[in-house]
């Protein structure tokens, strides 16, 4: 180092300083930090839950745009649109706005309102403009997160007033969602849908009915199905009904509630009824008690049909339920049984006094009295029209009891009687069997003979020669008359009458051989009685001629009449 240069200049001291706070630099990714995790819990805590949807088709739904609402109020918005695994059905996710947790319940409902038209009207015209959108409908029972959406919207929303009931029938028939349910042709509610029972026997169909006419529904209600047109063709004729077009289109029920001594308990919501077929089957539905019996004709059958009327004197009493076609083996011949149901309760029992009777016996016992009075089933026509065919039972006395006795039959037998048709039938045959036995060959060539024997005779010459002869004689009685009628002209007037009478009946009897004789030639076919006719005008020629004798000879006789034997 030289000592002449300066000294080097002191070393810089380092301080060191404790407590200063984080720089700048890092305040904008903290605040930025706050602000995001803020963002995330209030999007977290006011976020609603998230749900899953399934569909069949995805038609109207686009995710990030379709929304969920409930009274047209936003609830969600619908995120993604999948289809499922095997291609069925399409997953529709979507997040729900916080507060709806409470109604995401097995009872909650959706489906996608968009433009239909339906026999009910058009609905969902305003998703034209604003596009399709699912509607929630909140529901009850245990919470859950995924729904099955509907198809098509439900018929009764929730909070409407009214109550639902339950119907059993054999058959959908007309009916279908949305049919009305009408009383006093009023509508006062709708069928909500239907569902084929387990045991694949009928169907349930459950409808809703408003207030105040859910009121009206009591346990003694009837309700049967209605249509537009109702054509019945039975052994009565043809019936025919019609009504409104929306029933024509729609179907319809309708309900009524008998009148009864005592009044009955109003129905609770979902309560069971019987769904009848028509108006007509809720009367023979009413019938309980029903007695089955077999009966057995050996005619035709043809236009008997089951449900035909077992009639007693016009009045219905059963109808038909069964028809078969059997062999018999033993006897080589055809049977044909027919089992009907009576109904004993269409018949009132009174007493003479007019108060309801108290049988000791049995509807069996009774009817098995009935028969040995006489009483006997039978066919006839109830229409012509239609050539329908129903039973008639009635008290015959005196008719035979025929019983088939069938060994195999579980059914009592009702005796029968032939139809009427069926007794002409036989008639006719019996008198055509006895025309057959009859000769006829023989009757005819002997009538042959007869026909040509009496031509022989009537054309016979002498025949001829008899009648001309006849007919000279007349004209001669004719003059001879004219002359006495001059001679005798100063008589009595009541002999003038009998001459007058007697020319009269000469000259009738003068034209009638006039006419004869006009109609008498070589070919003509006369019968033999002509022959007699000329053999009784040849006595009466003699009878006047005998008269005339005596005129001439006795004029006075006239007046006088003629002179006894042994007086002159």
């Amino acid at each position: 180092m030289n000592p002449s240069s300066p000294p080097p200049p002191p070393l810089a001291q380092v301080e060191t300083r404790t407590g200063q706070t984080i720089p700048l630099v890092w305040i904008i990714p903290l605040v930025a930090l706050l602000i995001g995790s803020w963002l995330v819990f209030k999007t977290w805590s006011e976020s609603g839950p998230t749900i899953v949807l399934t569909f069949k088709t995805a038609e109207g739904i686009e995710a990030g745009k379709t929304r969920i609402k409930h009274k047209a109020v936003e609830v969600g918005l619908v995120e993604s649109v999948t289809l499922s695994p095997d291609f069925s059905h399409v997953r529709v996710k979507a997040a729900l706005v916080k507060g709806t947790e409470p109604f995401l319940t097995s009872g909650a409902k959706f489906w996608v309102v968009r433009p239909r038209l339906t026999l009910r009207g058009i609905s969902g015209l305003g998703t034209l403009v604003s596009g399709a959108h699912i509607e929630m409908e909140p529901g009850q029972g245990e919470t859950q997160r995924e729904f099955s959406g509907l198809e098509t919207p439900p018929q009764v929303r929730v909070g409407a007033a009214g109550s639902r009931f339950l119907l059993k029938a054999p058959a959908l028939g007309s009916l279908d969602v949305g049919s009305p349910v009408y009383f006093r042709d009023i509508p006062v509610g709708e069928v909500l849908g239907y569902e084929l029972d387990k045991d694949h026997n009928g169907v349930t169909l459950p409808i809703f009915v408003q207030e105040p006419y859910n009121a009206l529904i009591r346990t003694t209600t009837r309700f049967w199905e209605t249509s537009g047109v109702d054509l019945v063709a039975d052994a009565s004729g043809f019936k025919l009904r019609s009504s409104s077009v929306t029933r024509l289109l729609m179907g319809g029920v309708t309900f009524q509630t008998p009148d009864t001594l005592e009044e009955s308990p109003f129905a609770p919501e979902n309560s069971h009824f019987t769904l009848f077929k028509n108006e007509s089957a809720v009367a023979e539905g009413s019938y309980t008690h029903k007695l089955i019996y077999v009966v057995y004709f050996k005619g035709s059958v043809r236009g008997l049909s089951i449900g035909a009327p077992v009639e007693f004197r016009g009045i219905q009493v059963g109808k038909v339920t069964d028809i078969r076609l059997e062999y018999d083996f033993q006897e080589t011949a055809f049977r044909i049984p027919v089992l009907v149901q009576i109904e004993p309760e269409r018949v009132s029992e009174i007493t003479t006094s007019g108060a309801k009777a108290i049988r000791d016996d049995s509807p069996q016992e009774f009817l098995q009295t009935l028969i040995k009075r006489g009483l006997r089933a039978q066919l006839k026509t109830g229409s012509y029209l239609t050539g329908q065919l129903f039973v008639e039972i009635d008290l015959l006395p005196g008719t035979p009891i025929n019983l088939v006795n069938a060994v195999d039959s579980i059914y009592p037998e009702l005796p029968t009687i032939p139809t009427s048709l069926d007794t002409i039938t036989a008639s006719v045959t019996s008198f055509l069997d006895k025309i057959q036995s009859l000769p006829l060959e023989g009757i005819s060539k002997e009538l042959h003979e007869t026909l040509k024997g009496t031509n022989r005779t009537v054309n016979a010459p002498e025949t001829l020669e008899t009648i001309r002869g006849a007919a000279a004689a007349l004209n001669e009685v004719k003059t001879l008359l004219k002359t006495l009628n001059l001679q005798i002209e100063p008589l009595a007037s009541g002999v003038k009458g009998a001459s007058g009478a007697a020319a009269l009946t000469l000259k009738q009897i003068e034209e009638t051989l006039i006419k004869v004789d006009g109609l008498i030639g070589p070919k003509a076919p006369l019968q033999y009685g002509m022959v007699e006719a000329v053999r009784e005008l040849s006595a009466a020629a003699r009878s006047v001629r005998s008269f005339i004798d005596l005129l001439e000879r006795k004029p006075e006789s006239l007046l006088f009449g003629k002179e006894k034997e042994g007086v002159r």
